[in-house]
């Protein structure tokens, strides 16, 4: 999976400005973007409007397709203060259970897109391929103390 329009295996860094909501302060705003399930929605709209990619509304495999080539699968899963999980969404949680098998298979058919907010309104993006990830991170777990050796 390559499309010359997207920069795999590239630390992406910039910095998200003008996030506002009424009267909240910039210091509540980016504490609440610091809460990865907060962000990923705000950055699922975010990453079609700067990459091209289409946002797959409500879709529970995947979030985005490429805009020229519908065959190319893309997941976001954001690197927080806990590290990242890239396995699917339906097997993180309490009372949820890993599934190995299922994990590889979908892992195997998916380019990644990693995004930290750790640093919030700093923001690292990187696109890998699912395979490369598998290899490096076989449990689909990046802990945190290797953040920055994803991100180099």
């Amino acid at each position: 999976m390559s499309v010359e329009d997207i920069p795999y295996n590239t630390t992406i860094s910039c910095k998200i400005e003008h996030c506002s909501f009424d009267c909240l302060d910039e210091v509540a705003i980016n504490t609440i973007f610091k809460d990865g399930r907060v962000f990923s929605h705000f950055i699922e709209k975010w990453l079609a409007e700067k990459y091209p990619l289409v946002h797959i509304s409500g879709c529970k495999s995947y979030d985005f397709t490429h805009k020229t080539d519908s065959s190319i699968l893309f997941d976001q899963k954001t690197f927080t203060k806990s590290g990242c999980k890239f396995y699917p969404s339906n097997m993180i949680g309490v009372g949820r259970k890993f599934n190995k098998e299922i994990f590889e298979e979908k892992a195997n058919g998916l380019v990644y897109i990693i995004v930290s907010n750790i640093d919030f309104p700093e923001i690292k993006i990187k696109f890998v391929n699912g395979s490369d990830l598998l290899l490096i991170y076989p449990t689909g777990i990046i802990p945190l103390n290797k953040f920055s050796k994803f991100f180099d």
